[in-house]
């Protein structure tokens, strides 16, 4: 079930004026927030890579037959079965499980949702004239949605979301003989499929236990799915050995060790994948970065193509303009600030960055020049 409707709002010259003129004043903000990103992150990411290295160096391969004594406080690799004999009940649902050792439950409700679509065009005289169409539609979803925030509320209520996620640890869960605790088995991704014998007031069908009509399912009805770690499931861990369980290792410069991962994984492959996840936050964070310093500067230049928008033509081409100039000024400009970041932490590749940077400054400025050459001044006869 759908439904659509458009509203067009129209903003005057002056009033688009002005918010191109708050623009011009939070551009460069917003450009100095950039600049602090890149460099929080830049020092985050040796943060990272420096923490990751001494865990190499201090790992210790533990039997998981026994706890001894003498790896207490050290970062331990263990690899065994985890063992569970208590049962794992949802109190929420009702439903029990036997022979897990953690159980995960992802929890739905039937809503409505919006989505909107907007088409902006410049009037003559510098307004603008904006369509926007929102469509409401039904469907499952893991969180509450708020009705109240939608445009068009009136015939689209969502109810609140009584039962949420949540996920379950055996009571006497071991890994061998360690105590594995919630915490460390919420590293894992659990993803063996589990269905229940449906409780009172729920209907099991398709792998879910729904709370409503599973096949016309109605706005406020639920459905919960489940996955499980089976008894006698291999695991690796790798963490700080604390009282016969497992605690995050922190390193000499505060970062945390703490991983989990289903199979037989040795200790260097989980570093390495842990490696690539740290940068993998980081080329996001230079993209976030990146983006922001792009906007900034194209807020700043904003009031520029504002004012030639009095012609709709101009307007176009003065904001093509101003994104191109934001774009190439973003670039040499992030690449400069990755730079001299790395300079503090790792000065050989900073300044390899810097000169990077500035042999992109120079080639785009060989580049304007040759395709825009300076007219030749005639002697006078």
């Amino acid at each position: 079930m759908a439904n659509q409707f458009t509203t067009v709002t129209n903003q005057g010259f002056f009033s688009r004026l002005m918010g191109s003129v708050v623009g011009f004043f939070v551009g460069p903000i917003l450009v100095i927030a950039a600049i602090a990103l890149l460099s929080w992150n830049e020092g985050r990411a040796v943060h990272a890579l420096n923490g990751l290295g001494e865990a190499s160096h201090a790992l210790v391969e533990a039997d998981a037959t026994a706890v001894a004594p003498a790896d207490e406080g050290k970062l331990v690799h263990v690899v065994a079965p985890a063992t569970a004999s208590a049962d794992i009940d949802d109190p929420d649902v009702g439903a029990k499980f036997t022979g897990q050792v953690a159980v995960v439950r992802k929890a739905e409700i039937y809503e409505w949702k919006e989505t909107s679509h907007s088409t902006t065009h410049d009037r003559l005289g510098g307004g603008t004239e904006t369509v926007t169409t929102y469509t409401y539609t039904q469907g499952w979803a893991d969180r509450a949605i708020d009705s109240s925030q939608f445009k068009h509320p009136e015939g689209h209520t969502n109810p609140p979301m009584p039962i949420s996620g949540a996920s379950w640890t055996a009571s006497d869960a071991k890994l061998g003989a360690y105590t594995l605790d919630a915490d460390t088995l919420k590293l894992l991704t659990l993803t063996t499929p589990l269905t229940p014998d449906a409780p009172d007031g729920w209907t099991a069908a398709a792998g879910f236990l729904y709370k409503g009509q599973p096949s016309t399912p109605a706005v406020g009805d639920e459905r919960m799915s489940y996955a499980g770690l089976a008894n006698g499931s291999t695991i690796s861990v790798l963490a700080q050995q604390s009282h016969g369980g497992f605690v995050p290792y922190v390193a000499k410069n505060g970062y945390q060790v703490e991983m989990a991962r289903l199979g037989n994984q040795p200790a260097a492959a989980m570093l390495a994948e842990q490696k690539k996840t740290e940068g993998l936050i980081t080329w996001l964070l230079r993209g976030v970065g990146f983006v922001a310093m792009f906007i900034g500067i194209a807020m700043f230049l904003g009031p520029l193509s504002t004012f030639m928008a009095v012609v709709p033509l101009l307007g176009s081409i003065a904001r093509g303009a101003a994104g191109l100039a934001a774009f190439v000024i973003s670039i040499p400009l992030t690449l400069v600030v990755i730079a001299i970041s790395w300079i503090v932490f790792r000065p050989l590749l900073g300044i390899g960055l810097l000169v990077a940077a500035a042999a992109l400054l120079y080639g785009l400025g060989r580049l304007h020049r040759s395709r825009h050459p300076a007219p030749a001044i005639q002697a006078a006869a």
